[in-house]
């Protein structure tokens, strides 16, 4: 049984402590916020705790899972590294390449595991898409499209910093161009263009990928929605004989889902693929947790690959902010 302490109760925060409660080998023992009075009166079973310090004393912590703004993350994963805490952290890991590398290196000094929350790794339609991919049904792909679009998330203002949240391009965009480069490898050149709003944060981007294999992706992400626009994600890979397609909307954000299509389209016919349903947060997590009780290496997110793509999105950046194509 690994003993997890959870910081923050964001919507995030809570969506991990949900996932928890079904995890057979993972028991939250302490939760860490320090706006936490609404919290203790919502989940009376649970320690709380205003001081990180104090919370990163406590013997029975052995994984501390961050749910915390972006531009928090690097200090407190060095903190509860210097604890000897094992560390889960929402995406994104950081903002810079310097910042990742300095995470790196003490969590490797500190001799504790890091895991960081690429969810898209374990949502049900793209392990399905990954797994196609590997086979002759869509062995062969040569285009694709992905879209996230949403609104301006309305629980905080610091999604709206850049210097904060990265904008749209690393709280929203990660998640495609981290798993496009999951499913194609590595990546030749980016180029992008985008609107910002009045802080200077990318709010809309529009990315064209090019790989090392000559398949192209066309990736668009937004936080500048218009109240009512239901969230959206969608994701069709192409063959030059098959397609597949994805497509969902919600309400304002992931939850509240009330459209969902996952369509083959083979032979000249369209045929529903059925997946089996499951939660991505809880499958994340329960593999996180797995891997820290088994002393597993992580083949799903390796380290490896959460630095390259904070590289990528850095070249996005200088694409969007040049007008012209950087290559890798």
């Amino acid at each position: 049984m690994q003993r997890v302490g959870l910081v923050g109760m964001g919507f995030i925060g809570k969506a991990h402590l949900e996932a928890y409660q079904k995890i057979s080998n993972a028991e939250v023992v302490a939760i860490c916020t320090r706006n936490g009075e609404g919290d203790e009166e919502h989940f009376p079973e649970y320690t709380f705790i205003a001081d990180y310090e104090t919370f990163l004393m406590r013997d029975d912590i052995d994984i501390v899972d961050i749910c915390l703004p972006t531009y928090l993350h690097e200090e407190y994963i060095i903190k509860a590294a210097r604890a000897k805490k094992h560390i889960i952290c929402e995406k994104p890991l950081s903002l810079s390449v310097r910042s990742v590398m300095r995470i790196y290196d003490e969590v490797n000094k500190c001799g504790v595991r890091l895991f960081i929350g690429h969810v898209l790794r374990f949502w049900p339609e793209y392990q399905l898409i990954k797994q196609y991919s590997e086979t002759d049904m869509l062995r062969n792909i040569d285009i694709v499209h992905a879209r996230r679009l949403g609104q301006l998330p309305n629980w905080s203002t610091w999604f709206q910093h850049p210097q904060k949240s990265g904008g749209a391009l690393f709280d929203l965009h990660l998640h495609d161009i981290d798993f496009v480069y999951y499913l194609l490898g590595e990546v030749e050149h980016v180029y992008a263009a985008g609107s910002q709003n009045e802080y200077g944060a990318w709010n809309h981007i529009m990315t064209t990928l090019t790989f090392k294999s000559g398949v192209k992706a066309f990736v668009e992400a937004s936080q500048r929605m218009p109240v009512g626009y239901p969230f959206t994600m969608a994701f069709r890979a192409q063959t030059p004989n098959n397609t597949l397609e994805f497509q969902l909307t919600a309400g304002e954000n992931i939850e509240g889902i009330n459209s969902r299509q996952f369509v083959l389209y083979e032979n000249e016919e369209m045929t529903e693929v059925k997946v089996e349903e499951a939660d991505a947060f809880q499958n994340e997590l329960a593999y996180f947790v797995d891997c820290v009780e088994s002393n597993r290496e992580n083949r799903i997110i390796p380290l490896k690959d959460v630095q390259y793509v904070i590289r990528l999105l850095e070249a996005i950046n200088l694409s969007l902010e040049t007008g012209h194509e950087v290559y890798i």
